[in-house]
């Protein structure tokens, strides 16, 4: 990190007294006059000095930015190549290769369907890309996920597998009771299950193949206006291909199994076998 002028200055006046000091000879640089040509000389050294530093400082910020966002075994770069991914049923996007680099030769951002994107990768250079389309979110279609596997392969760097995956969204059921001041009876089942529909399409979105936290999910029912307390008595989550008794429990009989859940598709939506939604599963007592 680049200093100021005046830690610089600072340094050189110090150690022009050392080196003084070590040939016998004694200066008190605080004495000196401003016109003093041998203090002129240590500030425009520091001037100097201090302005270098900035354009180091510069010139590595450039190398980061560019060493994460162009790089093709960059997780960033794939992500960002990704979104710019295009799509067409009647009109297939053809990447070309323009000087060097194979890209769009029209590029039309009204084709752009990716929405949600994350990037993983192990030791034996295979590299998944789970992607999402939409808002809120939704798989991307057998035709178009094709296609999006063959623009990354060309985008991509020789020698590495990439898999490129888009899955229909995971469940998750909530069981419990939910305890509220009487006078929101009117409104208050509405209410908490908005705020858990809402609290999973902004996880979806924020943290795209990400976890969901058990006790942010009591923590989003008890914030809702008018709840007093809520006791969980099963929460269970699966990816879509599972039945849901095939679902894995994180809370059972009230008792905390796992405290997250990793999404498999990398979003997430509220359950909606038969007799299972939020609407069947929460029970609602006035206080």
């Amino acid at each position: 990190m680049a200093r100021s002028v005046a830690e610089i200055n600072q340094y050189i006046l110090d150690n022009l007294v050392i080196q003084f000091s070590s040939v016998g000879i004694t200066i008190d640089t605080t004495k000196w006059s401003k016109r003093n040509l041998l203090r002129q000389v240590c500030y425009t050294v520091a001037i100097a000095q201090a302005l270098m530093e900035q354009l180091q400082d510069l010139f590595q910020t450039n190398i980061e930015t560019i060493a994460n966002s162009s790089a093709a075994a960059s997780a960033q770069w794939l992500q960002a190549e990704m979104f710019l991914f295009q799509y067409s049923a009647t009109n297939p996007q053809i990447l070309a290769l323009i000087n060097i680099v194979p890209q769009y030769a029209v590029v039309d951002p009204t084709l752009r369907i990716i929405t949600a994107c994350s990037v993983k990768s192990n030791v034996s250079n295979q590299v998944k890309i789970k992607v999402a389309k939409g808002n809120p979110l939704q798989s991307l279609s057998g035709p178009e996920i094709t296609a999006a596997q063959g623009y990354i392969n060309q985008k991509g760097t020789a020698g590495i597998t990439y898999q490129v995956i888009s899955l229909s969204p995971d469940r998750l059921y909530v069981k419990g009771t939910v305890f509220f001041q009487g006078q929101y009876s009117a409104i208050i089942q509405a209410n908490v299950i908005a705020a858990l529909n809402t609290f999973l399409q902004n996880l979806s979105e924020t943290n795209f193949d990400g976890s969901i936290k058990i006790s942010d999910v009591i923590e989003t029912i008890r914030n809702v206006a008018g709840v007093n307390d809520f006791l969980p008595d099963n929460i269970r989550a699966r990816q879509n291909t599972d039945t849901f008794t095939n679902g894995t429990d994180l809370v059972l009989g009230q008792t905390i199994i796992s405290r997250l859940w990793n999404t498999i598709a990398g979003y997430i939506i509220q359950e909606d076998t038969a007799g299972k939604t939020f609407t069947d599963s929460l029970t609602f007592v006035a206080q």
